[in-house]
């Protein structure tokens, strides 16, 4: 992935950590476990920034940075159909 003088500005401009998020949704994010690229305490902040939010983290154990594994692909699909029936 190209590390462009756009990409950084736009980076500073959107600071997902630097921002309170107000709101009643539910949040779930998914994280290999053995991720190498991002760490969990990452996602851990980025959930942090939910005020009022239900949250919740899936670390998928041994996953890495991609989850591309079928094995984890099918854990993230399970974690989403739980999202689609709370929708419906």
């Amino acid at each position: 992935y190209p590390i462009t003088h756009q990409l950084i500005k736009d980076g500073r401009k959107n600071k997902v950590l630097s921002k309170k998020i107000k709101s009643k949704i539910k949040v779930t994010m998914t994280h290999g476990q053995k991720d190498e690229v991002v760490p969990i305490s990452f996602s851990k902040k980025v959930l942090a920034n939910f005020k009022g939010a239900k949250k919740k983290l899936l670390i998928i154990k041994n996953g890495d940075h991609s989850l591309s594994n079928k094995n984890y692909l099918q854990k993230i699909i399970k974690e989403l159909d739980k999202i689609v029936v709370d929708i419906i």
